[in-house]
């Protein structure tokens, strides 16, 4: 702990004045998003997840943190400035229209173009993964929400009851609405996985950034959280049908409904976790 402090201590009086100054500016800019974000938007299921991506992203600044310590200097960048400028008009636009869409979403161009233009290129490519990182902050449009709920409950609730009825079990399904002898399952707008696919994206990213691999190997590994989410979401969906099925409905809407969501997310990180394996196995029979 004493030698945490010392590296804080260390990294503090390491960041060159002018620095700090900007950063510390950028913090304050962005206050009243951060506390529109954690009164509005991470109070919702769909982006509780917001303060863990938060800190995922403070970890990973601090990995960088040797970026931080260069000394800025006189060159003028062009490219840095005009991105800089792009998100200080998504910032106003976002805050005057009230988006909050829009005015997260600035947080990644601003600090991006104002780390190019005060470190350089080279100092922006390091800080490139925890700045897009930040997008998983960003919450999307209802319209685009709605247009991908629908297929996905639709998708969920075909495969579960296809999957339960080859097991040999008296199904029928009518749209999102799972029949399953005297009992309906119905595959409701929390239960169409995007929630979890969401969080999982994150998490995928970041596990995928963390490998000593290469880029082809990580967007691989990134992509394949898409599928394996809603594998995992199809195996939810008939675990609860069973367990509706044999202990009846107060036991699937219970403990068991919310430990079923944690469930999804286990078996998602080890389907990441395999195939990651299995990958790497390949990768070295073939050299």
């Amino acid at each position: 702990m004493i030698s945490g402090a010392r590296d804080i201590t260390g990294f503090i009086k390491g960041v060159p004045p002018l620095t700090a100054v900007t950063y510390l500016a950028l913090g304050g800019l962005f206050v009243p998003t951060f506390h529109k974000l954690s009164t509005y938007g991470w109070k919702s299921a769909d982006y509780s997840h917001g303060p863990l991506v938060l800190m995922a992203f403070f970890w990973l600044m601090w990995k960088k943190r040797d970026v931080l310590q260069v000394a800025a200097d006189d060159d003028f960048r062009v490219v840095p400035l005009i991105l800089l400028l792009f998100g200080l008009a998504c910032y106003g636009a976002g805050s005057i229209h009230g988006s909050m869409m829009v005015e997260s979403f600035s947080i990644i161009p601003i600090f991006l173009g104002t780390t190019g233009f005060l470190l350089g290129a080279k100092a922006a490519r390091s800080v490139l993964f925890p700045s897009l990182f930040l997008s998983f902050l960003v919450p999307p449009p209802v319209v685009f929400t709605d247009m991908l709920t629908s297929p996905l409950k639709m998708l969920v609730a075909t495969a579960s009851s296809r999957l339960l009825e080859m097991a040999g079990y008296l199904v029928s399904r009518n749209g999102a609405t799972i029949l399953i002898n005297d009992y309906s399952i119905v595959v409701g707008d929390p239960c169409s996985g995007l929630r979890s696919l969401i969080s999982l994206m994150a998490v995928g990213a970041l596990y995928a950034y963390l490998q000593d691999s290469s880029n082809l190997k990580k967007t691989v590994l990134f992509l394949s959280i898409i599928p394996i989410s809603i594998i995992a979401n199809i195996v939810r969906l008939i675990m609860l049908a069973l367990i509706t099925l044999y202990m009846g409905e107060a036991a699937a809407e219970g403990f068991l409904h919310g430990f079923s969501g944690f469930l999804l997310f286990v078996i998602a990180m080890v389907c990441l976790v395999v195939l990651d394996a299995l990958m790497e196995r390949r990768a070295k029979h073939g050299h």
